[in-house]
């Protein structure tokens, strides 16, 4: 495989002016595919997903929606006597996100979240990159060993929910090495350290470097842009958010975000060309209510890179001290 992503949820949204909708594909997983899938490779890459899913409730759209697109679906693994997990999305006005179990949250649950790597498909175990959430107060430290040891050349994690206390120094240093691009977004960065609420991007970047992360730090700013930093060479760039029209959906816009950086780190790009496809994806999945429905190869491709020539139009260097 050339890029794999895990967890899939199935969402019922709740939208801050009171519209939902039910059975909508999330998780994580699909939004960080969608985003890979609009690097001018996509079209010839080799992408999978592998997440749980009960053994005969899965909807049949959010398989669908995989299949039209390419991805790979062996690695959704049906689980004898469970769920397909889904969940409450709901969103405020100001980007705030809560997430609602409609089953009880249990170990079974989050085993189906990230499935263990000795039962991911063999094929999904020789991936060239991968990306995927961890929780800050236990990053799943086995998995990525497993995709080392297996040859995976590029790991991006980001958090998926923010520290509910401050990180000791050792537990910092755990997290900020565990991949080659660690990518939270700025509230949960701050939640990290005692200090946090007032620090700056500059601060938190820096902060982060010296914590222990030693590779690339990719600082999601939602509506205020993006940074990205790569802490062993001290190239650094920031750049606007593309402007976009209407915010319909924020939910998975972080994780595409994600999957667009990655996927081009992968295929060699450089560091400013990364941040701007990034943000030229996550553009296009906020224009949309879940996972955009059209055809990436004959639409959002071409969208995300012409978009993304705006975004560099707006690039500055980033340093820190």
């Amino acid at each position: 495989m050339d890029f794999v992503s895990t967890t899939l949820i199935v969402d019922d949204l709740v939208l801050h002016d009171g519209a939902t909708v039910m059975g909508a594909l999330g998780g994580g997983g699909p939004q960080t595919l969608f985003g890979a899938l609009c690097h001018r490779d996509g079209a010839t890459a080799r992408a999978a997903l592998v997440a749980g899913v009960g053994e005969d409730d899965c909807p049949e759209t959010c398989r669908r929606w995989l299949v039209e697109r390419g991805v790979d679906v062996d690695g959704l693994l049906a689980t004898p006597g469970a769920k397909t997990p889904r969940a409450w999305q709901i969103t405020e006005k100001d980007g705030r996100r809560t997430q609602v179990w409609r089953a009880e949250a249990s170990e079974a649950l989050y085993a189906m979240l990230r499935p263990e790597f000795a039962c991911w498909p063999k094929k999904c175990r020789r991936t060239r990159a991968a990306h995927f959430g961890i929780d800050p107060a236990r990053p799943d430290v086995a998995l990525v060993g497993a995709l080392r040891e297996a040859g995976c050349a590029l790991i991006s994690v980001e958090p998926f929910t923010h520290a509910t206390t401050p990180l000791s120094g050792s537990a910092l240093r755990e997290l900020m090495t565990l991949g080659d691009v660690f990518s939270p977004n700025e509230f949960e960065s701050k939640s990290f350290f005692v200090d946090g609420g007032t620090m700056s991007p500059e601060d938190l970047v820096r902060r982060m470097r010296d914590a222990g992360a030693n590779k690339i730090i990719c600082l999601r700013r939602g509506a205020r842009g993006a940074v990205a930093y790569d802490s062993r060479t001290g190239e650094g760039y920031q750049c606007d958010a593309f402007p976009v029209s209407r915010v319909v959906d924020e939910t998975g816009c972080g994780n595409c975000f994600c999957g667009a950086f990655a996927a081009s780190l992968a295929a060699g790009d450089g560091l400013r060309d990364a941040l701007t496809l990034a943000s030229a994806a996550a553009s296009i999945m906020v224009e949309h209510m879940g996972v955009p429905n059209g055809s990436i190869d004959d639409e959002y491709r071409a969208l995300a890179a012409a978009r993304a020539t705006v975004v560099d139009a707006t690039v500055t260097p980033f340093s820190v001290a």
